[in-house]
């Protein structure tokens, strides 16, 4: 979403001191989403939306955006309703095309989430996977990904690893992620999709699976702190203490620590580890 927003304000040349109240205001908006003032955007975007009404789809567009970003959710989610709507912004029939449709579905998803509305997120998630295949397009990773939380979030973990499994198949297959020669981006979706079928293994009882997994995902992540957390979990589980002390040793001397594993609210709410692995570390965690 930051990425989209930060294209559909995207600006030309500084204009001159003469530039007109419009030009002024998206050159703000711009540089404020820039420099993270999320709040100085967004006020930005919502005076265009009224006083260039010709673009205004383009600045509801990135209204909606960054309100996700401020965790304004409702206002994200009527934004992109009013975007949806079989009429445009003046009343006339909609001229939406696939694509934009795709966007927004995926935006309102986001906000869906942001208000924990799991069933509609899922709804328009799948939207967005249903306009891609009329389209002839993949999937989009990162989407099918959100299905798969969206699914754990309700607690149907076999759906869950399913779409986690689709998405990190996908990011192995799919184009448009490289940066010169670098697929760090894949290379890290793909990672992140594995470790969530994975912790989706664990939940549904399958620990050789969950294990078997999280020890790939360690080997292709060796920075992978998380992967690292979750086999000390299963291990000691397993009454296999001195093996699960080493890999929570060497998930604290990765790059990112294992500081956050420590914190159960970021491991359940932000991470969204299943209840069975939460119960798991902090069982672990007792003995360090």
């Amino acid at each position: 979403a930051a990425a989209a927003a930060a294209a559909a304000m995207a600006l030309p040349p500084p204009a001159p001191a003469s530039a007109s109240p419009t030009e002024a205001l998206q050159r703000e908006a711009t540089e404020a989403y820039e420099l993270a003032d999320f709040p100085r955007a967004y006020r930005a975007l919502s005076r265009l939306c009224d006083e260039d009404p010709a673009n205004r789809a383009k600045w509801l567009e990135g209204k909606a955006q960054v309100g996700v970003d401020l965790k304004q959710f409702q206002a994200s989610v009527e934004d992109y309703t009013a975007l949806l709507s079989p009429t445009d912004l003046n009343g006339n029939p909609s001229t939406l095309d696939a694509g934009a449709a795709a966007r927004f579905h995926a935006g309102r998803a986001l906000a869906y989430e942001g208000q924990y509305r799991w069933a509609e997120a899922l709804e328009d998630y799948q939207a967005t996977l249903s306009l891609a295949r009329a389209g002839n397009f993949a999937p989009d990773p990162y989407v099918v990904n959100s299905v798969g939380n969206c699914f754990a979030s309700v607690g149907d973990w076999v759906g869950a690893r399913e779409a986690y499994l689709e998405s990190a198949a996908l990011f192995q297959t799919s184009r448009g992620f490289r940066n010169g020669a670098s697929t760090t981006q894949r290379l890290d979706g793909a990672v992140y999709a594995s470790a969530n079928a994975a912790l989706a293994a664990a939940q549904l009882g399958d620990e050789a699976a969950a294990e078997f997994e999280f020890r790939n995902v360690a080997r292709r992540a060796p920075n992978s702190a998380d992967a690292r957390a979750a086999l000390a979990a299963l291990l000691y589980a397993s009454g296999r203490v001195a093996e699960a002390e080493e890999q929570w040793e060497q998930a604290c001397t990765r790059n990112v620590g294992c500081g956050k594993y420590r914190d159960m609210d970021y491991v359940k709410r932000v991470r969204r580890w299943p209840p069975t692995m939460v119960e798991k570390l902090e069982a672990f965690l007792k003995i360090q």
